[in-house]
């Protein structure tokens, strides 16, 4: 006779293994692993007996670790286990009739101040990597960087709580962060983006789903200013094409740093231009910041990133529901395309498309950005006569180019 299949929690409260109380009131447990917010759970109980508000009365701080647990799921003696992750109390409610308990926790250091007390500091010739660490080190949270070292010229920190800060910076040049299990995450969307699909997921594995295409809050550019340290003048560049153009008024280090923030701006706003809602049986092999590939759902195909994951059990159903943003398939192809023509032949001339600039083909052909003064000096004659040829005084160093000007690669 074969095993049924079971599904339970364990939950760790205040470092004590607790299930065996609990498993008696709970009537749902749910746990919401996020790219962009704080993870979260809330579980609700039963309180017929008057226990959870009178003796086990839950206080604001108090720490839950809990688990998924799955046995004989898919065969006969599989266990697999989904470590939701260490969380603060910080909600709890009570009701009747009939009498229950909700309590909520968030993702959080130990110490609360990360995310209630508000400083005021100021970092000059730092990086990224240099302000997170300080920060982790401050609340006992272990670091996990995955991007490159970002220079960071100088940044303030006016009366916001060090969680609100180190999240706006991260969102400036395009990274990811959020708490989990007493680590402080940082990452690269754009590297998270490239990597291949942990699944693929076909029609038949999926009981409900939804797609939703909007322009709303998209955009195809980005204008972002920087002071020259040469002559003190502002100096405005484009990132992006100037069909749906947004404006920000963040201001960059340097053309550089500029460019790192148009793209983090374009990356986030457009994750939102395509995106799907789908409702599957448990999978362990998803999470947050991973990518996945749909297949069979027609013009809807594609890779996508997923953004969020709820996970909602009680005592009938254990279902997660996946919250994903398409990856540009224009984009994958342009970029893989442009790593196989640069890596196969010597390139010596390059016809300039729409949406190029200097910038993007010194990105292209030789992985650094900052390189584009090398591509304007060997082409400042026929760049410069191009933009006269178009009624502009001059290129603005090489900031206008056009589509179908020839170019040699140096």
């Amino acid at each position: 006779m074969s095993n049924p299949r079971k599904k339970y929690l364990s939950v760790v409260y205040n470092g004590v293994e607790i299930w065996k109380d609990l498993s008696v009131y709970i009537e749902s447990f749910s746990y919401e692993d996020s790219v962009d917010e704080s993870d979260s759970i809330s579980i609700s109980l039963s309180d017929r007996d008057l226990k959870w508000s009178r003796t086990w009365l839950p206080e604001k701080g108090d720490k839950i670790s809990p688990s998924i647990i799955l046995e004989n799921w898919n065969y006969e003696g599989e266990k697999m286990t989904v470590m939701c992750g260490a969380f603060l109390v910080d909600d709890f409610s009570f009701s009747c009739p009939p009498f229950s308990c909700s309590i909520n926790g968030v993702s959080a250091p130990v110490d609360t101040g990360f995310k209630e007390t508000q400083n005021t500091k100021t970092w000059e010739a730092a990086t990224v990597r240099l302000i997170a660490s300080e920060i982790a080190e401050k609340y006992g949270l272990e670091l996990v960087y995955e991007s490159e070292d970002i220079q960071v010229a100088k940044t303030e920190q006016d009366n916001q709580p060090d969680s609100d800060f180190l999240k706006s910076l991260c969102e400036r040049y395009g990274l990811g962060m959020k708490i989990y299990s007493h680590r402080l995450v940082i990452w690269d969307l754009k590297q998270y983006f490239d990597k291949p699909p942990v699944l693929t997921i076909v029609p038949e594995m999926v009981s409900k789903w939804s797609y939703n295409s909007t322009m709303q809050g998209t955009y195809t550019g980005v204008k972002v200013s920087y002071t020259n340290p040469n002559n003190s003048q502002t100096v405005e560049i484009m990132v992006g094409t100037e069909e749906r153009l947004y404006k920000t008024s963040q201001k960059a280090d340097n053309e550089a740093d500029a460019r790192r923030i148009g793209e983090s701006i374009l990356r986030n706003a457009n994750r939102k231009e395509r995106t799907m809602k789908l409702t599957i049986p448990p999978k362990m092999s998803l999470y947050a910041t991973a990518n996945v590939q749909l297949s069979g759902f027609g013009n809807l195909d594609g890779k996508y990133f997923i953004e969020r994951i709820s996970h909602s059990l009680s005592d009938r159903a254990y279902d997660m529901q996946v919250s994903l943003s398409f990856i540009s398939r224009d984009s994958d192809q342009k970029g893989n395309a442009a790593k196989t023509d640069v890596s196969s032949k010597e390139v010596n001339n390059y016809t300039v498309q729409k949406g190029d600039s200097l910038w993007s083909l010194a990105k292209l052909f030789y992985g650094d950005g900052t390189r584009c003064r090398e591509i304007y000096e060997a082409n400042q004659q026929i760049i410069e006569a191009e933009a006269k040829r178009r009624g502009r005084a001059n290129s603005n160093n090489g900031y206008w180019v056009y589509p179908g000007l020839t170019l040699l690669i140096p």
